[in-house]
């Protein structure tokens, strides 16, 4: 039963990485119809809503079955707020990035958050994997030969792109300090919300898109996906998944993100990427693994009875909840 358990966990966030890993697609396909605050600001708004029905629907099963959820706590409140803030800032950045640089390589810049993450995470107090300390200079090398694949230099869409990870790492901070006392849908609902809100004036500065752009299907349906497919399904998708699945395995398959994300750039906008910048995508994603495996100290251990070499029960993975 446990192994069936595992192995629904597993296809289910398969799935929120395919999900995901398509939204670069549709937030490239957007671009020139609407300005990157207002199509977020919209974003965030359609992602509350589905949430706030995900939050009811679940509040109902789990006083059917007498399961107690964790209240509006300050926890929840505040890291919601924090979280929200970094993460509109994270969005903002890479979609005024992927304006000018592909989807697929968007999506592998955006991969780079979790070799971020580790290095963050010192600040806090969290241990720093051998492993991590090899997934930086090879990230560094991906990001540097994906982006000047083409012969040129750093373009800014490349580099906005990069900012927006460091916020997507400071983000995933807010979640493991503020997560442990809260209940995952209600902080990610004051997360979106808050995204939400502090959109609402900043469209106000950047130009609310014209009306008309609402009767272009392809703008809803870009919109569409990105608000209540992305955000609102593809969360609740990783709440179910990460329930039956381990967190380093959890982690693992939801990096896959990134490699949905170039397949998907070149099925639905026909993008061509140059053997140089494959390579250079190859690299951060190796990166990526890296940084969520640590080498056991003691990976071996010398049995003195049976003269034979036993492997230790320590795990591979950098088993940390704040990498998903």
């Amino acid at each position: 039963m446990q192994k069936k358990h595992s192995m629904f966990g597993n296809v289910i966030l398969l799935l929120c990485a395919t999900v995901w890993g398509l939204a670069f697609a549709f937030q490239r396909r957007a671009v020139g119809s609407i300005n990157p605050i207002a199509f977020n600001g919209m974003r965030f708004v359609l992602a509350t809503f589905v949430l706030l029905i995900v939050l009811v629907i679940c509040e109902l099963v789990g006083k059917k079955r007498g399961v107690k959820r964790t209240g509006w706590n300050k926890s929840t409140i505040i890291g919601g707020i924090c979280c929200g803030i970094a993460l509109i800032t994270a969005s903002n950045l890479q979609q005024y990035g992927i304006q000018s640089t592909s989807a697929g390589r968007a999506s592998f810049i955006t991969a780079l958050y979790i070799v971020l993450v580790p290095v963050f995470g010192l600040l806090i107090g969290k241990k720093f994997s051998i492993l991590s300390r090899f997934a930086i200079p090879i990230a560094l090398a991906g990001f540097w030969l994906m982006c000047t694949s083409d012969g040129g230099k750093l373009g800014m869409g490349d580099l906005l792109g990069l900012g927006s990870t460091v916020f997507f790492a400071i983000q995933i901070q807010f979640i493991d300090i503020f997560g442990k006392d809260s209940d995952p849908i209600k902080i990610t609902l004051v997360q979106f919300f808050t995204c939400a809100l502090v959109s609402i004036p900043c469209m106000g500065i950047a130009g609310f898109p014209p009306t008309d752009t609402f009767t272009d299907i392809n703008n809803l349906i870009n919109l569409l996906y990105v608000g209540i497919f992305s955000a609102g399904i593809g969360f609740t998708l990783q709440t179910i998944g990460q329930k039956y699945t381990e967190p380093s395995v959890a982690s693992l398959i939801m990096s896959l993100e990134s490699v949905v994300g170039l397949i998907g750039a070149v099925i639905i906008l026909h993008e061509v990427h140059s053997t140089a910048e494959l390579a250079g995508c190859l690299l951060v994603f190796l990166a990526v693994i890296l940084a969520q495996f640590s080498v056991p100290r003691k990976f071996l251990r010398f049995n003195k009875n049976s003269f034979a070499l036993t492997a230790s029960k320590k795990q591979w993975f950098y088993d940390d909840e704040s990498l998903l």
